[in-house]
Formats: C-alpha cells, sequence, structure tokens
C-alpha cells in the first residue's frame, strides 16, 4: 500500500522505500539550490565562503577574491586562519594583494614603523603586516639606502580604520 502525500511524497508500506523517497527528495532539492545558486552567480551575486552570505559582485569592495571568496567583515578570521596554511611565497603573495585591496576599497592605511615606538592599535577595525613593495622586502632601495617606505624593516604595517 502507496499513500501519496504531495509534491511528490509518497509513504510506501516498507520503511526501506519510505527512507528512498526522502532520500531522492533531498537530493533533488539539493540540485534545486545548487541550481539557484549558479542562476545568482549569473546575475552577479556571490556568495562568501565563510558566512555562506551572498554580496553584489558589482561592489568591488564588498568581496576580496583570490581562490575562496571573502566578504570584508569575514577577512579578519579568514586570513588569521589562511595566513597560518600557506608558504612564505604564497602569503607574500596573497598578502599583497589583499593589502592592495584593503587600501583601495576600505580606506586602510600603510603605517611605517618607526624604532622605539609603540603603534596605537586601539583605532584599527583589523591591520597586518605585509612585505615592503617598494624594496621588496630588503629594506634597501637600489642605492644601498634604507627604504624610507618601510624605514629599513622590510614590512609596513596595513592598517584599516574603526
Amino acid at each position: 500500500m502507496q499513500t501519496e502525500i504531495g509534491n511528490g511524497f509518497s509513504l510506501a508500506g516498507t520503511q526501506g522505500s519510505a527512507e528512498d523517497s526522502v532520500f531522492e527528495t533531498m537530493v533533488r532539492v539539493e540540485h534545486d539550490l545548487s541550481d539557484v545558486i549558479a542562476a545568482l552567480a549569473l546575475l552577479g551575486v556571490k556568495r562568501c565562503s565563510q558566512c555562506k552570505q551572498f554580496f553584489r559582485s558589482a561592489d568591488p569592495g564588498a568581496l576580496f577574491e583570490n581562490g575562496h571568496i571573502v566578504c570584508y567583515k569575514c577577512i579578519p578570521d579568514w586570513w588569521s586562519s589562511t595566513s597560518q596554511r600557506l608558504g612564505v611565497a604564497d602569503r607574500e603573495r596573497l598578502e599583497a594583494k589583499l593589502a592592495s585591496w584593503l587600501r583601495k576599497h576600505h580606506r586602510a592605511e600603510v603605517v611605517k614603523e618607526t624604532p622605539g615606538t609603540v603603534l596605537d592599535a586601539s583605532n584599527a577595525e583589523f591591520q597586518l603586516v605585509a612585505k615592503c613593495v617598494e624594496c621588496a622586502g630588503s629594506g634597501k632601495l637600489m642605492e644601498g639606502e634604507r627604504c624610507r617606505f618601510c624605514n629599513g624593516f622590510g614590512t609596513v604595517r596595513i592598517v584599516v580604520p574603526k
């Protein structure tokens, strides 16, 4: 005996066929949901890989794309976990791209460190230390003098203000 309960659901006389029906329905729902997400992507809507929120990709400051799509709100936690898993070259490449994106879209500033001073981080929403692109992390310019962009440290601090 099989009882129809609507929308393709049916209750059969055996437990196995009821489970099969539920499984088939879940597979179909999952497939339909995947189609909806693909359709949203065609319309210019992308999903953060961390919080699963959807964002318009027409807003370049909303999402950071590099293998994974990450929204601005999720960047601090994502960067903390991602940077630890990368090799040095990959981390430096990605942090340069992230630093550029933060400066371009989120008012981030390059803060030079000065020997003997402590940086005030109370007004920082997010910060990271990146290799200085001007001296390629050497701390020296072509003439052999100390790099004026990083004060010879080879790194700069990128700070996004609150």
